[in-house]
């Protein structure tokens, strides 16, 4: 009882604003491109230019690093490069768009800061990312857990009951039916809330987490594979579209959903891949690594060989925002975000409500102590 109240009374304001802002998430990218058209509006449905063709647009708008290549698809229908400007805590991430029907430079901005990614870190970090702002969600999330947990406990019903706890009464006191609202948010939404806690948890802490998966399933860190450079000097990297046409050869039955270049600490090509058919929020399911100079497969972390523990920490992001689920798991992990604020409303007047009554029965036991002395020397 005391560990739930207080952790509501604690965290609940930032549980709220880590509910309301993963909600936000669930839809960012649809928002992110209603808010943008310009930027997300291809002048036609073709998509004649290759990868290559639109690194080299993206470097020739903006020569900082490219880091990262996302693939056309539904809601982004165009080439996004990622940059990098700056380096360590302090660096941003800019993007520029190409037009994936004639390589025209659609828009370029400082992606850190807008909006939609504004909200995507406030939610991820409350924007103190160099001041373990990540580590404080990960607390969070714990304390998510814990609450749910603790409150499954606490409304646990008797036999018979089970319906009775999760449905709102008519005719009850204005104070009951508070309790009738707390009590029927939480065991409505408890198995989001649990899920969404657990795999929140997970993507802050994946070293703490995966001893623990490790127990029912193998689990590996997620690996940053290097190959040797060519003795030859002179042997040339392939381009972007050579290794995607090795990407798309060793997955026939996926699309492409993101390409990484290689970097200083990890030379390979790593590509990643998203379902066919597949909800478009669910950006990626596996990914392979390509030796940037023969476009040989390095490392392999797709669903065919990964084991069930491997696959379900590739998948927390997905659990986490219900993609996983499809267009259903996106609208319940919406609408699981709106719990917090309901729990915590709810259990503050609780609370209150709980404290005035403790007030007033203090209150008139004093009246009475004090009536009773009163009267003693009558008696006396």
């Amino acid at each position: 009882m005391l560990l739930h109240r207080w952790i509501g009374l604690v965290a609940g304001a930032l549980l709220v604003l880590i509910g309301l802002t993963g909600s936000f998430n669930v839809f960012y990218r649809e928002i992110d491109a209603a808010l943008n058209p310009a930027l997300y509006n291809p002048l036609g449905s073709e998509r004649n230019v290759t990868a290559a063709e639109a690194m080299q647009a993206a470097a020739a708008a903006d020569p900082a690093p490219i880091t990262s290549i996302i693939a056309p698809d539904k809601i982004w229908p165009v080439w996004i490069a990622i940059h990098v400007h700056g380096k360590g805590p302090h660096s941003d991430l800019w993007t520029t768009m190409i037009d994936p029907s004639n390589g025209a430079v659609l828009g370029r901005r400082d992606y850190t800061n807008a909006f939609a990614f504004t909200i995507y870190r406030l939610h991820s970090s409350l924007l103190l990312r160099e001041w373990w702002g990540r580590e404080l969600i990960g607390v969070l999330g714990l304390c998510l857990l814990c609450s749910a947990l603790s409150g499954l406990y606490l409304w646990w019903p008797r036999p018979g009951r089970v319906w009775r706890s999760m449905s709102l009464r008519k005719g009850v006191s204005p104070q009951r039916f508070v309790v009738d609202i707390h009590n029927a948010a939480g065991a409505w939404t408890l198995p989001a809330l649990a899920m969404i806690a657990a795999t929140g948890v997970g993507i802050v802490f994946p070293d703490v987490m995966r001893p623990v998966i490790g127990l029912i399933s193998i689990t590996t860190p997620y690996p940053s594979p290097k190959v040797a450079t060519p003795l030859d000097k002179n042997a040339r990297k392939l381009s972007a579209d050579q290794i995607l046409e090795r990407a798309r050869a060793a997955q026939p039955g996926a699309n492409i959903a993101l390409l990484n270049p290689p970097t200083e600490s990890r030379n390979t090509w790593r590509v990643l891949f998203r379902p066919a058919g597949a909800d478009p929020a669910l950006r990626s399911r596996g990914a392979i690594w390509l030796d940037p100079w023969t476009g040989d497969i390095v490392h392999a972390r797709t669903s065919d060989v990964m084991s069930a523990g491997d696959r379900y920490v590739t998948e927390q992001l997905w659990l986490h925002n219900g993609a996983t689920f499809g267009a259903i798991g996106r609208l319940a992990a919406f609408a699981s975000g709106f719990a917090p604020l309901v729990l915590f409303i709810t259990g503050f007047v609780m609370w209150r409500n709980k404290r005035r009554a403790r007030r007033l029965a203090n209150s008139n036991s004093r009246q009475r102590v004090s009536g009773n002395l009163g009267s003693l020397p009558d008696m006396l």
